[in-house]
């Protein structure tokens, strides 16, 4: 008789926090006979139902001295993940002091994670159809963009330094010099080659913009992945780049697109390299894209170039250094003039009776010519709702969040008092809770309260807000963008996100509202992100042949960042003193790039437990000698969604020992954590 075939036995990697891979039973039937490294499985954990990823199978038993009870493979998924993908996690992983798992969690597949059955509308047979027909029916797709002189000088310069070596190539191109056509075309030298290109923006928004504009050059080639597409649009993507040998792609994503299945992976493109919005801030891995993108860009062996018209003070060390290779371009596309650039007072304009509202006359005065030209207007408020904050006029009661330490913003439109931390929200009733009374004062001023006044002052102009309530939904934040940039729309108010990237051809007016708010975070990076932030506002005007014009109204006019923006309408180079400042600070202060930084954020529910907690792991990192300690500190805001706050800073130098660091303190943690009471953030941003 033929003896019974051996029992093998698999390492399965779990979506979850645990410090590694857990133990199952190959069952015996055939389904099982090509489970392999790789290979996706549906396990049972905790009396859940998880997609997990096999590490290893082998035929001896883990445990030879005991008898252990191991789970089976409930069964096999169709796809598996490969090598280097798992190497990738894991690198991450130790960078940023998480779990494989957790990387995992953050790659996994949605459709997987939620244990939804998802049928794409396009399968991948299509979409290789839909190329093909689309390459004999066009003979307009597939081509190099005309580069300007400058242009074809940086684009020769990159490939010259790619192919001498594996160095990331950083581009520092002005707003409006062209770097998207540059992008374009190193990314079809990559498509011609038979390779995918990864390009990858900071924000949705900024993607749907740009997202025409390569359809006009790559037609079906182009796949967008972002958080904001449906699961199955998702799915589309992965398994068209799981399979997609012979029709290579580019894929338009933000930060989650580092984690798809790539076969072959030439090029990597990290437009607005310094955004900040490329950090995950929760949950792990709280990992950077553009650092990230390094790593990947390493493991598959692809080129790396990475673009802002404000370079990040990160990459401009790393050009120092000679980690980064760089180019310059600095000459506008169009030829346009630097836009001409205002600063008004705005405490010397209240005093003389020229505010109205949040605007000063000046700026009254700027739009009405503005719009008598014809031309567009963008107002920059980064502050979103009606009203920061509403107080009881009879006793004095302000608002505020049950769970956090934070006063509630009133939003009109929906007439809501909502905390933008933990999105807690309640109708306002128009009734103090306190006192009974019906009188409030209204604080402050968001881009809602913002997008009224204009309509007052400007009650023929046409009007629209951008801002987060807008961006939730899809189509209404593209039909918003879509109107401005067709030039139906002549007035757009907006945060953050309408400085990231744009082209819109007829705006000639840029209003930036009460910039001193900019300056005031209380952050080691606050006046190079204020610097970046403006920078880039004054980038989206005069991109064409009409010289723009940028109006900033602050409390705060002799800031050292508004004198950095004035003698760049000098003709100063951006890496003038205020950069060299900023840099001479954080040696000596001792802060990034100079030191790796890993921020340690304690909670707790009550403040007996944090104290306790924090001394704990304050004494504990001191004794190991890792590196030098910064707080315990209470945050700005220290009670978040009914915990309290405390946070450190620690300082390791750039040396052999960072990685054996990183591992003691990882012990460490793991040795004082419960639950999520320590969060880890390696280069908080």
């Amino acid at each position: 008789m033929d003896s019974a075939p051996e029992l093998k036995y698999a390492d399965v990697l779990l979506p979850l926090r645990l410090s590694g891979e857990v133990t199952y039973l190959v069952p015996r039937e055939a389904e099982f006979e090509n489970c392999r490294e790789g290979s996706r499985v549906w396990v049972e954990f905790s009396s859940k139902r998880y997609c997990g990823v096999v590490t290893a199978v082998y035929t001896h038993p883990p445990h030879q001295e005991k008898e252990v009870a191991y789970k089976s493979l409930l069964s096999v998924e169709r796809g598996f993940v490969r090598p280097w993908e798992l190497h990738f996690w894991k690198n991450l992983a130790d960078y940023y002091l998480c779990t494989t798992g957790e990387v995992y969690r953050a790659a996994c597949p949605s459709a997987l994670i939620k244990q939804q059955e998802v049928k794409s509308r396009k399968s991948p047979e299509q979409f290789f159809e839909a190329v093909r027909q689309e390459e004999a029916d066009s003979a307009t797709l597939m081509r190099t963009p005309e580069l300007s002189g400058a242009q074809r000088e940086a684009f020769e310069k990159i490939g010259e330094l790619m192919e001498a070596g594996s160095k990331p190539v950083l581009l520092h191109g002005v707003a409006g010099s062209g770097k998207t056509e540059v992008y374009v075309s190193l990314a079809l030298e990559e498509l011609k080659k038979g390779k995918n290109v990864l390009y990858m923006v900071p924000e949705i928004a900024l993607s749907r913009q740009l997202q025409t504009r390569l359809r006009n050059v790559f037609g079906e080639r182009l796949l967008t992945f972002h958080s904001g597409r449906t699961v199955a649009e998702k799915k589309r993507v992965h398994d068209i780049l799981s399979c997609n040998y012979e029709y290579p792609a580019v894929v338009l994503g933000t930060r989650s697109a580092l984690f798809l299945p790539y076969c072959t992976l030439g090029l990597v493109i990290i437009d607005e390299e310094h955004d900040n919005s490329y950090k995950q801030s929760e949950p792990a891995p709280r990992y950077h894209a553009r650092d990230a993108a390094v790593i990947l860009a390493k493991e598959l062996g692809s080129k790396i170039i990475m673009g802002s018209a404000t370079p990040s003070l990160e990459s401009e060390y790393n050009c120092s250094v000679g980690r980064f290779a760089k180019v310059s371009l600095l000459e506008k596309y169009y030829g346009s003039q630097t836009s001409q650039l205002v600063v008004v007072d705005t405490s010397a304009a209240r005093r003389l009776g020229q505010m109205k509202g949040s605007f000063s006359q000046q700026l009254i005065n700027e739009i009405r010519r503005t719009l008598e030209r014809k031309k567009q207007v963008l107002v920059f408020k980064n502050r979103r709702s009606y009203s920061p904050l509403v107080e009881c006029a009879d006793c004095g009661d302000i608002p505020k969040c049950p769970r956090c330490n934070v006063v509630l913003s009133y939003h009109k439109y929906d007439n809501t008092l909502r905390c933008h931390y933990c999105d807690y929200q309640m109708k306002f009733t128009g009734v103090c809770h306190r006192c009974g009374g019906t009188s409030f004062t209204f604080t402050g001023a968001g881009t809602e309260k913002i997008e009224e006044e204009l309509k007052a002052l400007f009650p023929e102009a046409s009007v629209s807000r951008f801002d987060a309530d807008i961006t939730k939904s899809r189509r209404e934040s593209e039909n918003i963008i879509k109107l401005f940039s067709q030039g139906a729309t002549d007035i757009l108010v907006g945060t953050q996100m309408i400085g990231k990237g744009f082209d819109f051809e007829n705006l000639e007016l840029v209003a930036v509202l009460d910039a001193q708010q900019l300056f005031g975070i209380q952050d080691f990076r606050a006046d190079e992100r204020a610097m970046q932030q403006l920078s880039q506002l004054i980038g989206r005007t005069g991109r064409r042949s009409d010289r723009g014009k940028v109006l900033i109204q602050t409390a705060n006019r002799d800031h050292p960042v508004i004198s950095f923006l004035k003698s760049l309408q000098s003709g100063a180079s951006f890496e003038n003193n205020f950069i060299h400042t900023l840099f001479k600070e954080r040696v000596e202060f001792r802060f990034a790039p100079y030191v790796r930084m890993i921020k340690f954020t304690v909670k707790s529910k009550t403040l007996k437990k944090l104290d306790s907690l924090s001394e704990a792991l304050s004494l504990q990192l001191a004794s190991s000698h890792v590196g030098e300690i910064s707080g315990p500190f209470a945050p700005p805001i220290e009670r978040v969604r009914g915990e309290w706050l405390k946070c450190f800073y620690l300082k390791l130098k750039r040396d052999k020992a960072l990685l054996e660091n990183k591992k003691k303190i990882r012990e460490i943690v793991e040795g004082l954590r419960v639950g999520n009471s320590i969060i880890i953030d390696v280069d908080p941003y």
